[in-house]
Parts: C-alpha cells; structure tokens; sequence
C-alpha cells in the first residue's frame, strides 16, 4: 500500500468515537470523490468530523462550460489571430513584390536617364570643339 493510499474497508471513527460511513459526494464539483463525515448531522450534536478519501480533482472544463466557452472563445480568438497574421504576411509580401517591380522599373529608367545624359554631355562637347 502507498503512502498515499487509504484503507478504507476499515471506516473512519469520529470524534465522538462513532464508525464514519463512507460516502460518496454527488455535487458537481466534487463528483463522485469520497469521503467519511460522523453519521450523526452537525445540527443534531453531531461532532463534525469530515475526510476526503479521493484526492481533490484537476479541473474539468466540462465541468465549468463558461471557462469551456471562454476558453473556446480565446482558442478561436486565437485561430482569427493567426489567419489576421497570415493575411497581413501575404498582404506585405504582396507589397514588398510590387515596390521591388516598381524599383526594377525606377532603374531601367534611371540607367537610361543617365546614357541620354551621357549622349548629350558628349554631344555637347563636340559642339564646343567645332
């Protein structure tokens, strides 16, 4: 037997040295954990002695549907999120590539901008020699 482990066939006694039978909780956050409480109700001069035998459970978000909703909630926020990111990615790139054909085009321009200037400087220094 661990350490942790509970012998429960042999009950609990009480503090009025009563046999605690073992009981087992139905509210929902406690489902089907067990436990000894004295047999006789407090308000009847019970002594109110009361163990869990079940360790206390994680968390269930079936359990609690509005974190299960918040959690669906920020999960799909989440999923918008990422397909925003996404988009706003392809909408960049998109970007980036017509700036990078607009700049192509920019030097194109500029290369013969500066032979047509070339020309005309010759030109006219060939105009001063005659």
């Amino acid at each position: 037997m661990s350490k942790n482990s509970v012998n429960i066939d042999v009950p609990d006694l009480c503090y009025g040295f009563e046999f605690c039978p073992l009981r087992t909780s139905r509210t929902p956050s406690n489902s089907d954990r067990r436990f000894f409480r004295c047999k006789v109700p407090k308000e009847n001069g019970g002594c109110g002695y009361f163990r869990w035998i079940d360790p206390k459970p994680s968390i269930s978000v079936h359990q609690y549907p509005e974190v299960e909703s918040s959690l669906t909630i920020r999960c799909k926020d989440g999923e918008n999120s990422c397909d925003r990111l996404k988009q706003k990615h392809k909408d960049v790139e998109q970007e980036s590539n017509t700036l990078c054909e607009k700049l192509k085009d920019s030097e194109g321009k500029l290369i013969a901008l500066r032979q047509k200037l070339k020309k005309v400087k010759l030109e006219r220094e060939c105009a001063k020699l005659k």
